[in-house]
C-alpha cells in the first residue's frame, strides 16, 4: 500500500533510506490502518484477543530496503457491533394529562384538550381533578358532544375521589391544593343537582352540596348558598343566614351590587 504523502525512493538497487513524515497521515476511508482501528480494541465475539503479528490473520510484506512489515489481514474476523439500547418511552400520567388538557384548553384548542381531560379521567384510575374537567367538559360540550348524564356521573366521582384525597391530608399531603379539588367538584355536583343537569332536579340536595362547599371557603357555593336562604329554594328562608353567606363571599371579593341589606343591623 502507498500513501501520496510518502516520498518516493531513488531509483537503483542502493536506495537511500525511507524519510518519515514528520507527522501521520489521517487513516483514509476503508484503509488498511482505519479497518483495524474498527475493532483492534475490542474483545472479538469468539473470545479470541486481538490478532497479533504472528496471526495467520495478519500478512507480511516487504520494504524497498528489505525490512519486514506487518499489516493485518483485508478480512479481519467479523464481529457483531452492540446494538445500541433502545430508550423507553414513558407514558404520560393522569396528571401529566391533565396539565396538557389545560393547556390546550386555555389556548382554545378544546379537542385535543377533551381528549386529554379523558385519559386524565381514565388513565389507571384517573386522577379527581381530571375527572372534574371530563365532567365539565361533558356538561359545556368543550371539544366532545354533550353529554349531561355522563358529565354528572364523572363530576360525582371527583367530589368522591376529592373527599378521599381530603382525608390524606392527614398524612402530609398539601390540604390546600387538595381542598380546592374538592371545593369545586362537590360545588359543580350541586349545580347538577340545583338546574336538574343529568340527573333529576333536586334543590334541597343542591343546598346541601352547597353547604359543604361553602363551609370549605368556595366563594361561589357561599353566594348561591345565600341565594337559597334568602329565597328558600331547597330550604327554609332564612335572611339572617342568607346574610351571614354573603358577607362570607363578598369578604372574598364577590360582588357587593343588590346586597345593600345584608350589612343591616338585623341581619348581623
Amino acid at each position: 500500500m502507498t500513501r501520496s504523502s510518502s516520498p518516493k525512493a531513488a531509483p537503483g538497487p542502493s536506495s537511500q533510506p525511507i524519510r518519515l513524515p514528520n507527522s501521520p497521515p489521517s487513516p483514509r476511508p476503508m484503509s488498511r490502518a482505519s479497518l483495524y482501528s474498527a475493532y483492534s480494541f475490542y474483545q472479538l465475539d469468539d473470545g479470541s484477543q486481538t490478532p497479533s503479528p504472528s496471526s495467520p490473520n495478519f500478512q507480511q510484506l516487504n520494504t524497498p530496503g528489505g525490512n519486514a512489515v506487518q499489516l493485518p489481514s483485508p478480512n479481519p474476523p467479523s464481529r457483531t457491533s452492540p446494538s445500541p439500547t433502545q430508550p423507553t418511552q414513558s407514558v404520560p400520567t393522569p396528571d401529566e394529562y391533565l396539565f396538557l388538557g389545560i393547556q390546550h384548553h386555555e389556548a382554545n384548542r378544546l379537542t385535543e384538550s377533551a381528549m386529554c381531560f379523558e385519559r386524565a379521567a381514565t388513565l389507571d384510575g384517573g386522577c379527581g381533578v381530571g375527572m372534574l374537567m371530563w365532567g365539565l367538559s361533558l356538561r359545556h360540550a368543550w371539544g366532545t358532544a354533550k353529554d349531561e348524564k355522563a358529565a354528572f356521573r364523572w363530576l360525582r366521582r371527583a367530589a368522591e375521589a376529592a373527599v378521599g384525597d381530603l382525608e390524606s391530608a392527614r398524612n402530609g399531603v398539601d390540604q390546600k391544593a387538595v381542598k380546592s379539588e374538592l371545593v369545586l367538584a362537590i360545588y359543580e355536583v350541586g349545580q347538577c343537582f340545583f338546574h336538574g343537569w343529568g340527573v333529576a332536579q333536586d334543590k334541597k340536595m343542591a343546598v346541601s352540596y352547597f353547604q359543604v362547599a361553602a363551609r370549605l371557603g368556595d366563594s361561589d357555593a357561599q353566594q348561591e348558598l345565600g341565594y337559597c336562604l334568602a329565597n328558600g329554594k331547597g330550604c327554609k328562608k332564612n335572611l339572617k343566614e342568607a346574610a351571614k353567606w354573603y358577607r362570607a363571599a363578598v369578604a372574598q371579593g364577590a360582588s357587593t351590587v343588590g346586597l345593600a341589606w345584608i350589612y343591616k343591623s338585623k341581619y348581623l
